[in-house]
């Protein structure tokens, strides 16, 4: 069915239905997950003299959270487009629409809340049950770290870009993916030499050097009159990986899914 209607009734179907076809990946990976929590508190308990800190915790939770958020179009609908495996997925009664977003609150929202639910939950048991060994509360200090708006969009565009070739590559997609990934890694660290070359050979680098710019501190659509040349430079590279790139990936995703014959 390509037609892009959503029904409510239809769409919660698809969402149990996928759940159900992924149990067994989901209880094999969950059992991982809160498998770390207790390896923590295993190491603390060792007489090796070495203690998993509640920061070291919270830092190991964000960084599984991030990777797994990453790579989860991989984890979950790798063979989506697979001429034999991913034929049930088509003859499947969803619009495309709705298969679109299934996958992505798969990856954006349900990936994340699954993990943070699992080990958080199982963090706090344990430092309930042995508070002397195992202190402190994940689930409480995730709440005490500010939003980090770069760290998310950074996030959102590798994701994207993750699920994009997932379903455009049909097969050595994680190799292919990665051969991308490297090529565009080449391609921005050339032009960023390039234009550092062209700067210096022009005689505007010692003027630059005086200036005092603060990515962190400049909002994202912030330009103003006053603004240095290379300042607005990277303006508008930021504005066109944490916005437009993210963006397209995330419609181009759509489109393929929508134009995909198999």
């Amino acid at each position: 069915m390509n037609n892009n209607t959503f029904q409510v009734n239809r769409f919660w179907k698809l969402i149990v239905r996928n759940l159900k076809s992924l149990r067994k990946y989901w209880v094999q990976s969950l059992l991982i997950v809160a498998g770390f929590p207790l390896l923590f508190f295993m190491i603390n308990l060792s007489p090796i003299g070495m203690e998993i800190s509640l920061d070291s915790r919270t830092s190991f939770l964000f960084t599984m959270v991030t990777a797994l958020v990453i790579i989860s179009p991989f984890m979950l609908f790798f063979n989506y487009n697979h001429p034999k495996k991913g034929f049930t997925e088509v003859m499947l009664g969803a619009s495309v629409l709705e298969k679109y977003l299934v996958m992505q609150l798969a990856c954006l929202l349900f990936t994340p809340l699954v993990i943070v639910t699992v080990y958080g939950g199982m963090d706090s048991l344990l430092a309930l049950l042995f508070p002397a060994l195992y202190k402190g509360h994940v689930i409480q200090q995730i709440w005490q770290h500010s939003v980090d708006l770069k760290q998310i969009t950074t996030t959102l565009l590798l994701q994207q870009a993750i699920l994009f070739f997932n379903l455009l590559f049909v097969r050595r997609k994680v190799l292919k993916t990665v051969g991308v990934f490297i090529l565009a890694t080449i391609a921005m660290t050339t032009a960023v030499v390039v234009t550092i070359s062209l700067w210096e050979a022009s005689g505007s680098s010692a003027e630059f050097n005086n200036l005092h710019f603060d990515l962190n501190e400049r909002a994202l659509f912030a330009f103003y009159a006053n603004d240095h040349p290379i300042v607005v430079i990277l303006q508008v590279a930021r504005i066109i990986l944490q916005v437009i790139l993210p963006l397209a990936f995330l419609t181009g995703s759509y489109f393929i899914l929508k134009n995909k014959r198999y």
